[in-house]
């Protein structure tokens, strides 16, 4: 892919590029930005700015993604009407993929359409992964743009951690669920999250997710995990508003590492 040589923009009066925050998600995804909107309230007058990008951009990029001797990546890539950005700029993303569009591809032969499916696949992934800790969710060890929990192994973490299971089996559908509790980084949401959160913010720790969304069944003896999900909807404005709150402190830490 050719690279545009566009120099990034540059903050009035610094010289330097501003730092950005990126939220990658399809047009359908209204939780992804109503979480945009309030990651702007939450950083307005700060030197960040606030992206959201639709999958299908990342496919009509210019890119230039190296790795170096030493396994460190750098990426600059020009989006569709956006500066250049640089590795160095990125504060914090928020990946909201669930698959990477190629509309130019649409009247390709399959063979063609599947190769450059697979390239994007993996050039995005490493993108991300390089991009470290500042990733919701991270996707170091993770073989998958769009990350995968297997019942078996949130089932583990949360029994390690003290959480009340539902009986069920691998190849069943989840129960019904009728609460349930948001971990975002170590900010935790719902009904339940006084009397568990601090064991869901554990789970979702040792699993090495930073947003999880845990779902509970309540009966007469107690609530018990039926599900976990890291794709939560994000219809709730608390649950919104945690998870922005989670990106700036991503940010803000990015940031502060950077200048130490």
């Amino acid at each position: 892919m050719n690279t545009l040589m566009n120099p990034p923009r540059e903050l009035p009066g610094t010289g330097e590029a501003p730092g950005v925050i990126l939220v990658l998600a399809h047009a359908s995804d209204a939780g992804a930005a109503s979480v945009a909107a309030s990651v702007r309230s939450l950083l307005a007058g700060a030197p960040v700015e606030v992206w959201t990008v639709r999958p299908e951009s990342l496919g009509l990029a210019a890119w230039s993604h190296t790795v170096d001797a030493h396994g460190v990546a750098r990426t600059r890539l020009v989006l569709p009407g956006r500066p250049a950005l640089h590795s160095t700029q990125i504060r914090a993303v928020f990946n909201r993929i669930q698959h990477l569009p190629l509309p130019q591809f649409s009247q390709a032969p399959p063979k063609d359409r599947d190769y450059a499916a697979m390239e994007l696949q993996a050039l995005v992934l490493s993108w991300l992964a390089a991009c470290g800790g500042c990733v919701v969710q991270p996707l170091r060890g993770q073989p998958w743009l769009t990350p995968q929990l297997p019942l078996l192994h949130w089932a583990s973490a949360a029994a390690r951690c003290g959480l009340p299971l539902a009986e069920q089996s691998a190849l069943a559908v989840p129960p019904s669920w009728d609460a349930t509790v948001l971990v975002a980084g170590t900010l935790t949401t719902g009904v339940l999250a006084r009397r568990l959160g601090v064991a869901c913010v554990a789970t979702a720790q040792n699993l090495g997710f930073k947003l999880l969304e845990f779902r509970f069944q309540r009966g007469a003896a107690g609530a018990v995990l039926v599900d976990v999900s890291p794709h939560p909807a994000l219809s709730d404005l608390e649950d919104i508003d945690a998870v922005a709150r989670c990106l700036a402190d991503l940010a803000e830490r990015t940031l502060v590492e950077e200048a130490a």
